[in-house]
Parts: C-alpha cells; structure tokens; sequence
C-alpha cells in the first residue's frame, strides 16, 4: 500500500487504538474537540492497516488488547518505512511500572496512565503533535540545504584557521576531477595557480581579520588533466557565537566561459583597431601578430601569404626580442616551402587542409634547420589557422608556445573568428586597392574626355566683325570641368553678316557618357545638320532636338538648352529655353546696372517629345551685357547644407560688370574662394556677349 506524505501544514491525524469502546469514544471526542483527525481501530492489526494507510501524525495506543497488544503493534510500526520518527503515546494501567519499562522498550515516544484524564491526554498529545512537526520541519529544511550544496553548481568549502579544506560539496569534484577523500586536510592554495597564491593569501589573511566582510576576487584552479580554469572566489569569516574564529567558508564559481569571452572580445577589439590604423600593411599585420600572441601568452608569430604565381611565401612576423627567437626567424626566413609536399611545414599542411591545427608534436610539422632552430628556441607547441575567404586562401597564421599547452577548442574557434574577420579586411584591402587602380583609370579617361571637349569649344575674346554703323560684338567664355566632369558644352557662330546665333548646354549626369552626348549635340549644331529646323528660330532648334534625343528608361539623356539669335540691325534678340538657367542681361542705367532674366519657360529637352517650345525676343540696349551659363556656376556648396544660389550668383555678375575687368576667370576664382573648394562638383561655364 502506498501512502502520501503529509505536508506540516495539513490538520494533524491522530490514530486512536483501544479495544474499550467508551474510552475509544472518549478519546475520539476529546482530539476531535482540540481540531485534530481522528482515525479509530479496535486491534493491533486494524491498527496496523491504519497506520499504513493515512500515516498519522500521532497515535494513542493502549497497550493491553487481546490478539496483538499494544507493545507489539508499537515495534511494528517501528519497523516500517514511515514509523522511526512518529510519536507513539501508549496508554498504560495505573502505577503499572512493568508496562511503562515495556512501552518504552518497544518504542514508545511517551505514556499516559489510566484512568484517562483529558487535560493530561490532550496536552500530550498537543506537545508530541507540535514537537513532531518541528522535528519534520528540520529534516525537511536540513534536505533542503543538503540537495542544494549536493547539486549546486558553485564549489562550497570550508576551511580551518590553517587554511586547509575541511568541508567540500560534490560540485569540487565535478569542477576539478578530484576527488573529496584526496582533497580534503589539503591547502586550497595547493589547488591554484602560483600565480594566484599570493593575492589568495592576502584574502584569507584580510577575511580572518574581518569581523563579518567577505572577500572576492578571480583566480585560477588547476583541474587533474592539468587545465586552468578561471574562477571567481568569496572567502567569508566563520566565527562562533562568542565571535572566536573558527575558519573560512567560501564559494568558487566557475567564470572560465565568461572570462575567455571577455578575453576574446578585448583581443578582438584590438585586432580590430589594428586593422584600421592607416599605417603600412607589413606594419598593420606584425602588430596584429603581437596583439594575439600578448593575449594568448604566446612566444612568436607568422604570416603566410601566397604570392602572384600561388605559391605560399612567408610574409611577416612578430616575437619576444630574444637571440633563439631571432634565430628561429632567421631560419623561417630562408625557408623554401616545398608546394608539392603539403607535410614539409605547417604551414604549408594548413594550406593544402585548410584545417586549423594545435599539437606538441612538433617533428611532425617541422623540418630541417627550422626544427632545429624550434628545439634551440623550446617551443613545446605550435597552432596555426586558415585565413580563409570561401574556398580560397588568403594566408595562414601560426604561433609557437614554449609551453606545454593542451589544444583548446574555444582557443581554435577564436582565433578562426578573428582569422575570419582579417579575411574580410584583405579583401576590403584588396577590394579598395583595386577600386583606387580604376579610380585612377576612370580620372585619366575623364581627363582626356575634359581635354577633348575643351578642344571643342569655341575660342575666348572673339570679336564680331562690324558692318556699317553696327556696334561691335565681344564673346568671352570660361570653361572648368568638374573632377568627375559634367556634359557642359556651348558655341557661337555667324549665321550670316547680320546674324550671330549663340547657345550652352548641359546633360544630365556626369562622366564620358553625358561628355559624349553634349559633344554629338555640339557637333549637329555646329554643322547645321538638324532636320525640320530653322537655325534663325531658336524655337524650331530646340524642338528639332527634342525629337532626336529623348530620355531612356533610366532617366538619363536629357539637357538643358538655351538657344539665341541676335540680328545686328535691328538690336533684336530672339531666344527659347529648354529647362535652362535664365540669361541674364545687364543694361545701362542712369544710376546703376538694369537685370533682366531671359527664359522662355521651356522644359528640358529629351522630357516630352511633343513639347510645344516657344521663341521670345527682346531689344538689346547698346553697352548691354548678356551672360549665358549652366546651374553648376551657382549650386556649389557653401558651408555644410547651404549652396551659393542664383540670386548670389547674379549679384556677383552685377559686381562683375561693375568693374569692367572684362576677365572671366575672376568669376571663377570667386566662386573656388567662396566655397572654399579647388575641385567643383560640376563643370562651371559662362559665356559673355558685350554689345558695343
């Protein structure tokens, strides 16, 4: 039969067995009016199958019953699982001192004497009640601490006044391999590393002086397979109640996981910073070298790297300044790595495996002087790892200890991370080299472009020869590409004696593509082979090209246009804009300089192929300047966000006119002294016409 434990908080049961019924009816009424549960029997042997069954809190038994008495029904609930602690009150006749050496030889807690008087049964019973449930209490809490310190992760020790173990729970050995029969009576301090003893004794020496501080710090235990592990101990005062030392208790919590990760993330960070310190590559990777060997306590390290032709070169290398370490570099140095036997060095075996390695067996991987010279400097290890991109192999990394060092997995998985992370920076490396080398292609290209339609354009200060008593025509134009060159182009040529047609232009975009298409546009200008187009209407020009060049599907090849014809005798200027920058023309005033803003509100050509453009004309007054020039001569960036904008721009020109100088290119020293900028983001041309 099984039973349920019973919890300390549910209502105590009592087990009433007595053969008289009217004192097992007494009995009954008296616990059940105190709040307890009363369970009867008759017998022993109905008393045994009660006990069994609900395991009361108590039981009140009369020790004289026919069939099994008292005594006997107590030792045999002795005897079960569930019986050593019960208290058994037995219930004796009066003076009967046999009974009462009897009951308590078998077992009995306490006794009562008949005749039965209540307030003495039921205080008895409240006491061994009350004394049971502190009793089982106390095992359970007393379980409790012993499952926690048996299954606790954390080592939990005690030590004496001499600091050796006296006390260690199971997780000692689990952490360490020892065992606690081996362990305990020995020196903690023997279990750590020499290191560590020094700041270790200083903590116990400060604990045992401290009236109740604890002390932590980190340190490292040695395990029996010869491993260090990091752990984090606390060293309390253990004291009595007159406050007299006694010894040392302590925790030791395992942090080696943590502490590799905070090593690693520190090695990391430093390799890092390595990496994108703008010094020489040679440089950048031996201090790579030194930062990894300074944190894994390494003696010496090497880069290998294969060359143009595939083969495996040994490229750099860091170590401690000493004669054998000096003469193990000298001796790699002279190395020929034998490419067709992928065993002849470490290096090499990493190269045809791709595999990390870490092993003591340095004869294996090492060969001739190289070896030599390995035994001359003690190295007792060597790892090395892949710097891998996929499936290529971009170098190899190897480190020599002159420790006997285990291979550690988590050591091998940091260094793969970082050797991971030093691929990707060569291939930045690689990846910005060869962006620069097209860099350097791409502006020799825009150069030429920049030359080639700067040969294009028409000459400065050119003047139009006069005819009768018509006023002389002046053209001066400034032309600067931009570094990355835009598609700015312009020209002026005569119609006829009485016509002077003049125009500039700018595509969308920058680059030999845009430089290409407004050098096509300046050329079907130039020789004036546009269909359906009238050269001395600007409107039919402009609509002309419209058809022939229009926008693709990327937004690309379109331009701004403005167009002019001016007619000598008549002082008439007939002019249409495609989306370009007004003209600006500045007359003579009485007092000061008139502007005027030509535009005919035209779109860019190449937008909308049916367009309807329109041609407007104005008259120039004698002494009138007009200037001609694409959005790049004022949307320079001045400052931060701001650019120079138009209505500056015209201000400059008004300044320029002022003064009569008569040389562009001070327009264009004062817009590189504004922006504070040699290079200019896009091309910057004018063109002046002064009409005499």
């Amino acid at each position: 039969m099984t039973t349920t434990p019973r919890s300390i908080t549910d209502t105590p049961q009592v087990l009433v067995v007595d053969d008289d019924r009217v004192i097992r009816t007494i009995l009954v009424k008296l616990l059940r009016k105190e709040g307890y549960q009363v369970i009867e029997a008759e017998t022993g042997e109905a008393a045994l199958e009660q006990y069994q069954r609900f395991t009361p809190d108590l039981v009140l038994l009369d020790a004289k019953m026919p069939g099994l008495d008292g005594f006997d029904c107590c030792q045999k609930i002795r005897q079960m699982p569930t019986g050593e602690h019960v208290p058994i009150l037995m219930v004796t006749g009066l003076e009967d001192d046999d009974s009462v050496a009897r009951a308590f030889h078998s077992g009995a807690t306490d006794y009562v004497t008949k005749p039965i008087r209540p307030s003495i049964v039921v205080g008895r019973a409240r006491y061994l009640i009350r004394a049971a449930q502190d009793r089982r209490a106390l095992a359970q809490s007393e379980e409790r601490y012993r499952s926690l310190v048996t299954n606790l992760q954390e080592v939990i020790f005690q030590l004496d006044e001499a600091g050796h173990l006296t006390f260690l729970n199971p997780a000692w050995q689990r952490l360490t391999g020892y065992t606690l029969a081996e362990s305990l009576g020995q020196p903690l301090s023997e279990f750590l590393h020499p290191a560590e003893r020094k700041q270790y004794r200083q903590q116990f020496r400060r604990t045992r002086e401290s009236t109740s501080r604890c002390y932590q710090h980190r340190s490292r235990c040695v395990t029996r397979s010869g491993e260090w592990l990091w752990v984090e101990m606390q060293l309390c005062p253990s004291r009595d109640a007159v406050g007299a030392v006694q010894g040392l208790a302590g925790r030791l919590t395992n942090i080696s996981d943590r502490t590799r990760r905070e090593q690693h993330r520190r090695l990391e960070h430093a390799v890092i910073r390595a990496m994108t310190n703008p010094a020489d590559p040679h440089l950048k990777m031996r201090r790579i070298l030194q930062i990894i060997c300074g944190n894994l306590n390494l003696q010496l390290g090497e880069f290998w790297q294969p060359n143009r032709s595939g083969q495996l070169d040994y490229a750099d290398t860091w170590h401690l300044n000493t004669a054998q370490l000096v003469n193990f570099a000298s001796a790699t140095q002279a190395l020929q790595v034998d490419q067709d036997n992928p065993g002849s060095d470490i290096a090499s075996k990493i190269w045809f495996n791709g595999s990390p390695i870490w092993t003591d067996k340095l004869e294996h991987y090492l060969h001739g002087e190289r070896q030599a010279a390995a035994q001359r400097a003690g190295f007792q290890a060597v790892l090395g790892v892949p710097i891998n991109h996929g499936t290529e192999c971009l170098g190899i990394l190897v480190f020599f200890s002159q420790a006997a060092r285990l291979a550690s997995e988590d050591a091998l998985r940091g260094l793969s991370i970082l050797a991971n992370q030093i691929s990707q920076y060569m291939l930045r490396q690689r990846a910005e080299s060869e962006l620069h080398r097209q860099n350097q292609v791409l502006q020799l290209e825009l150069q030429r472009a920049a030359d080639y339609v700067a040969s294009l354009l028409p000459r400065s200060n050119w003047i139009c020869p006069s005819s009768g008593n018509q006023g002389q025509i002046a053209v001066d134009t400034q032309f600067q590409p931009s570094s990355q060159l835009g598609g700015d182009a312009f020209d002026y040529y005569q119609l006829d004696r009485d016509h002077l047609a003049f125009y500039l232009l700018d595509v969308a975009g920058h680059g030999v593509k845009a430089a290409l298409l407004s050098v096509s546009v300046l050329n079907i200008l130039r020789k004036r082979s546009l269909s359906q187009a009238d050269f001395y209407q600007p409107e039919t020009v402009i609509t002309a090209l419209n058809r022939i060049f229009q926008m693709n599907d990327q937004g690309e090849d379109y331009f701004t246009l403005w167009y002019g014809v001016y007619h000598s005798p008549s002082r008439q200027l007939t002019f249409a804009s495609a989306g370009h920058p007004p003209g600006v023309l500045i007359s003579p005033a009485s007092s000061q300089a008139r502007l005027s803003y030509l535009d005919s509100d035209g779109i860019a050509v190449g937008m909308l192929p049916e367009f309807p453009f329109e041609s407007k004309q104005c008259t120039i007054s004698p002494g009138g300047t007009l200037f001609l020039f694409s959005d790049g001569a004022y949307e320079e960036v001045v400052g931060e966000k701001q650019i120079l904008g138009f209505d500056r721009w015209a201000d400059m020109l008004r300044q320029y006119w002022h003064s009569g100088q008569n040389d562009l290119s001070l327009l264009l020293e004062e817009v590189h002294r504004i922006t504070a900028c040699e290079s200019l983001q896009d091309d910057f041309s004018v063109m002046e016409i002064r009409f005499s």
